[in-house]
């Protein structure tokens, strides 16, 4: 369990500023945005590739998806532009995942 602790920490801040970056207003309510989410998503995901179906591509679509659909509610945006946002945060931190496992 403790082995997610560093990648969830580091994921919440990346996905933060990315948000921050794009909405660039309230700060604090975009970072309980942030630790929400990805307090829901990271854990999920995190089990079910390990345990159901161990595709990466796979599992970070849903996790898109997913995280659209909260942070058009939670921002009260469209959602073209919550997805963009949940695109580009979640291929950063893939990416960042990917090269730090390597």
């Amino acid at each position: 369990m403790y082995y997610l602790i560093l990648p969830w920490i580091i994921t919440i801040i990346i996905e933060f500023l990315i948000i921050w970056g794009i909405i660039q207003k309230k700060p604090g309510k975009l970072f309980i945005y942030s630790l929400l989410i990805n307090s829901t998503t990271l854990p999920l995901a995190t089990y079910s590739f390990n345990y159901f179906y161990s595709d990466l591509l796979v599992t970070e679509i849903v996790v898109v998806m997913v995280e659209s659909v909260l942070l058009k509610i939670l921002l009260e945006t469209d959602y073209k532009i919550a997805f963009m946002i949940s695109l580009a945060a979640n291929t950063v931190t893939a990416v960042i995942g990917i090269l730090v496992s390597l």
